[in-house]
């Protein structure tokens, strides 16, 4: 590899390293927006749910348009969109700004990373792509662990919103890294369109999906609105395959939807993802809301999870050629079904103990498992088609991650909410219905809960906060047998995988 090469991989890294400290650096400001905007945790969501649908949804149409007329300029493009979504994040004035803010950011980021896939999978030989795609992954992690990090620092002296105007400066420090290392690529003249219609299909089946998990607590599971929204989605997802065989140019070429191996290891980019997501947003919660840490030291109690992360990305590369995906994503998921079922297991007794093991099964079993399977996704296709295939593998990645999310969500919201209401009663505390949603789905230390708990006298406030920390803990823990049944799915599907049939999916 020249020393040309290695700069171009860096520089690539550093972008990544950007699109990394957003993500998780973000779910760590749950709590701080909650208590700011008053908003409950089945709102906040969004704030993650809105970012993983816009850069999921937008990422293929971003992989195709730099296949077409070129990564760099896609990538610049990409990045002055993000910078301007971070500037109105950090100007935010309430929550339903910060989450249009959001969706923004997802779009730029999604323009931007499945051309930081592609420049770095075809600047190398075919033997050095894993090596490649483990590095930019290391360097999206090392964005997840630093992310959380700076979040702690910017909530400690007193303004969540810095986190937002660090995300526009790294962004421009990328930008100019790629405008100075990075070659121009030329536009090739494929004779293909963007399937628009598909994508906006796509995007409504989903985000309706979603939508009906953020409110089916609040309206009931079998009121006329929910039934109507969820078999609305069902008609989208219908209508988007429809859709599919009538487009010249489908989301996915007609040559890889009838290829089994590409279509299984594509899925397998999915079913790791809910376990690590749930991690990203309750875990911190579980340190702050139960442990009682600081959003600065629950960042760092979160370390474990983003190390492995972060160095086990290079790792599973290096590793690539010599094993293969199949038998490192069978490692991976394995790993995170354990994960997972260490936290159904819990006892908030253990205390941090309770989430450690899960926090190193899971960060390992993740990065023995989505790096193999992007790379096995880009390696499958031809060259030209390295942006589609790198924005098809997020696509799936990020949008099961969110449906992942909210589908916990709802779950937890749930089950706390009955547990909460069965112990208060045992405890012969009175707590009207309005009064329980709010204890139940803010931050224990919002301005909202802190009015509802300035009613009852001090040894009642303490018998409701054990309460509210036993409902929060049960419904986390039985949120993650969705993580397990999933993990035990991609197990399935890896396992059904055969790598020398992937090998010819366009060659």
């Amino acid at each position: 590899m020249s020393a040309h090469t290695r700069l171009i991989i860096a520089t690539l890294m550093v972008a990544a390293f950007t699109i990394g400290t957003d993500f998780t650096g973000a779910l760590l400001l749950v709590s701080a927006i909650e208590y700011d905007f008053g908003a409950d945790i089945t709102t906040t969501q969004w704030v993650l749910n809105i970012y993983a649908m816009t850069f999921s949804m937008f990422m293929v149409a971003g992989g195709r348009l730099g296949d077409m007329h070129g990564r760099r300029r896609l990538f610049l493009i990409g990045s002055v969109i993000f910078t301007v979504a971070s500037t109105l994040c950090f100007l935010a004035p309430s929550i339903g700004w910060l989450i249009g803010a959001r969706a923004l950011q997802g779009v730029g980021a999604a323009i931007m990373w499945p051309c930081i896939l592609a420049s770095g999978t075809t600047v190398v030989q075919e033997d050095q792509r894993g090596l490649v795609m483990g590095l930019i992954l290391a360097g999206v992690t090392s964005g997840n662990v630093i992310g959380p990090l700076i979040s702690g620092v910017v909530v400690s002296v007193g303004d969540w919103r810095l986190f937002f105007l660090i995300n526009a400066v790294l962004s421009v420090l990328g930008a100019l890294m790629v405008v100075r290392y990075l070659p121009k690529d030329p536009a090739r003249q494929l004779d293909e369109r963007i399937d628009f219609a598909g994508m906006i299909v796509l995007s409504g089946a989903i985000l309706t999906l979603l939508y009906a998990l953020d409110v089916g607590a609040d309206l009931g599971w079998l009121s006329p609105p929910i039934i109507g929204l969820l078999v609305l989605s069902a008609l989208l997802f219908v209508f988007f395959l429809f859709i599919e065989t009538r487009v010249a140019d489908p989301t996915i070429p007609v040559q890889l939807m009838r290829h089994r191996e590409f279509l299984l290891t594509l899925s397998s980019n999915a079913f790791c993802v809910p376990a690590v997501f749930i991690a990203f947003l309750y875990f911190p919660q579980y340190l702050q809301k139960v442990l009682g840490w600081t959003i600065l030291k629950a960042s760092f109690g979160m370390l474990p999870l983003m190390l492995l992360l972060a160095v086990g990305s290079a790792v599973a590369g290096n590793f690539y050629a010599s094993l293969g995906p199949k038998r490192l994503m069978l490692l991976g998921y394995s790993m995170i079904a354990l994960g997972s079922a260490s936290v159904i297991i819990m006892e908030p007794s253990w205390g941090y103990f309770a989430i450690l093991p899960a926090l190193i099964l899971i960060g390992g079993g993740a990065t023995m498992s989505v790096s193999p399977a992007g790379t096995a996704t880009v390696s499958a296709v031809a060259p030209a088609r390295a942006g589609l295939a790198g924005g098809l593998a997020f696509m799936v990645h990020l949008a099961f991650g969110a449906i992942g999310v909210a589908a916990a969500t709802a779950v937890l919201f749930a089950t706390s909410l009955a547990t909460m209401r069965h112990n208060l009663a045992e405890s012969g505390i009175d707590i009207s219905s309005a009064d329980k949603s709010v204890l139940n789905g803010r931050a224990f230390d919002s301005d909202a809960a802190r009015a509802v708990l300035a009613r009852f006298n001090a040894e009642d406030t303490e018998k409701i906060h054990s309460v509210l920390v036993d409902a929060f803990v049960r419904g986390m823990s039985l949120a993650y047998w969705l993580a397990l049944v999933s993990a035990i799915v991609g197990l399935i599907v890896v396992i059904a995988i055969d790598e020398k049939k992937l090998r010819d999916v366009e060659g």
